[in-house]
């Protein structure tokens, strides 16, 4: 069996927000800053140039970051580049982002006319453009030009349609005062940053405000450990480092021994909330998930769970290709259609496409996020890769499909640790009637897959993930029901 589960971050530019309202405070022409975690080890740093230009100004943001899986394998640098161009008046006409690792090139550009975006993402070999409606008075800087004139107490809490590149869809933002908004010793203010997709979250993080309110520091909680990105000196940003090994600290070791037996029968889990951010944790076709108080409830078990929406409108969702799963590609229609055109079961189908993906994807690494095609193209990723590819062969073979990211157990040794939690992404399919789960990484699903979120093979859902892991408290976990463990 393989193991490839996925590190507890996902760093994409721009890691900071991207553009200054007018009005706001003048910065310097480039800021620096460096990326670490929480143990103080570097894994990057991250630059913004702002440049005046005839049309009105560019906002050039650069990030580099350098991980290893281990001391003697390849370092892997990935690089991002955004360019965002505002007209006179500070409004955002343009966007246009770079993303490489190694000879893997990807590109998204952005233009905003009134009340639509329009995007044109290239990966893979693939060009696809859509077109999303923009919400009004919707913003692209994270809300950083609202920060410098912002009194907290007359208004405790901002709210705002944002447009979030890594989803490549508007999401809903809310800002509020940390500490009743009181200022520190050098008078700087923390305040939350909550990212919401519909009611769903799916990103937190904790800013601190410089006295001219200016971000000097954004902090994103991981599962295992926590990112800072913080201002510094060219010099300090870009000081060498050893690449950071992220799949170490993406591990929790887990608060109990699983029984081997145990892992695939019912398991119920109990999690309360960390610093009181609530979040709900979907169902599954496998996930029950039921409110205690100020806890959750989680039974895991091939049965458990109601499934996800099964209405016209979602399904037909399920199997619509996109930037990430590019369903509807001939490379991935020659390997799905053979499979869609034979008399056998749904669930057969999905067990003989992920049959078909386990040769296309020889080789496991942790770096980056990938679409099906890149991996296909690389022939290397995780399990978020493993996950996309096989999701996009079941869309390609008209079967509905989500992405589903959260944790998963293992008893066995991974990079030197044993019985731990990490986080993990698998694919859940609409076949013959229900809901079910497949996972192409590990190449079987079992009732340690803890679903935290749901997506389309984004990055902001599958990064989510881990932050939303690292906000709950493990307060119990039973074994309600075993079985005995299949045949290899």
């Amino acid at each position: 069996m393989r193991r490839s589960f996925r590190y507890g971050m996902v760093i994409s530019a721009p890691l900071l927000v991207a553009a200054r309202a007018p009005g706001a405070p003048e910065a310097p022409a480039t800021l620096w800053y460096a990326i670490a975690a929480e143990n103080g080890l570097r894994i990057g740093y991250s630059s913004r140039e702002i440049v005046e230009t005839p049309e009105g100004r560019q906002v050039i943001d650069v990030s580099e970051v350098r991980l290893r899986e281990e001391d003697n394998n390849p370092i892997w640098r990935i690089t991002d580049r955004s360019v965002t161009q505002l007209d006179r008046a500070g409004r955002v006409v343009s966007i246009s982002d770079t993303s490489r690792m190694g000879h893997i090139l990807s590109s998204v550009e952005v233009r905003v006319s009134g009340d639509t975006a329009e995007l044109i993402r290239i990966a893979g070999g693939d060009r696809r453009t859509v077109r999303v409606p923009l919400p009004p008075g919707t913003r692209f800087d994270g809300g950083e030009g609202l920060l410098p004139g912002w009194d907290m107490r007359a208004v405790p809490r901002l709210e705002f349609a944002n447009f979030n590149l890594l989803a490549q869809a508007p999401e809903r933002v809310v800002i509020t005062p940390l500490n009743n908004g009181a200022p520190d010793a050098e008078g700087r203010v923390s305040v939350l940053r909550t990212r919401y997709d519909g009611t769903e979250l799916r990103a937190v993080s904790r800013l601190l405000l410089g006295r001219d309110r200016r971000i000097v520091s954004i902090t994103q909680p991981m599962f295992g450990t926590h990112i800072t990105t913080r201002e510094t000196s060219r010099a300090e940003a870009r000081q060498p480092h050893r690449p950071y090994q992220g799949m170490q600290n993406a591990m929790v070791r887990a608060p109990y021994r699983v029984p081997i037996e145990a892992v695939y029968g019912h398991i119920r889990f109990r999690f309360s909330f960390r610093d009181g951010i609530e979040f709900p944790l979907p169902q599954t076709g496998e996930q029950r998930v039921r409110a205690e108080g100020n806890a959750v409830i989680v039974d895991i078990c091939q049965s458990c769970g109601p499934g996800l929406a099964t209405d016209a409108a979602s399904l037909a969702e399920a199997r619509r290709p996109n930037a990430w799963m590019q369903s509807d590609h001939p490379r991935l229609q020659a390997i799905a259609m053979p499979v869609a055109r034979m008399q056998v079961s749904e669930t057969r189908k999905m067990e003989m496409l992920l049959s078909r993906a386990l040769p296309l994807i020889p080789r496991v690494d942790y770096a980056g996020h990938f679409s099906a095609l890149e991996a296909i193209e690389r022939r290397a990723g995780d399990c978020t890769e493993s996950a996309v590819l096989l999701a996009a062969l079941g869309r390609a073979a008209g079967i509905p499909t989500r992405v589903v990211s959260g944790l998963t157990y293992s008893r066995m040794p991974i990079l030197g640790t044993s019985n731990a939690f990490m986080p993990h992404s698998w694919v859940v399919a609409y076949v013959d009637g229900r809901w079910k789960s497949f996972d192409l990484a590990l190449e079987r699903f079992d009732s340690t897959h803890i679903a935290l979120t749901v997506g389309d093979g984004d990055a902001r859902a599958i990064m989510a993930a881990s932050q939303l892991a690292s906000l709950l408290n493990w307060d119990a976990m039973v074994e309600v029901r075993r079985r005995p463990r299949p045949a290899a």
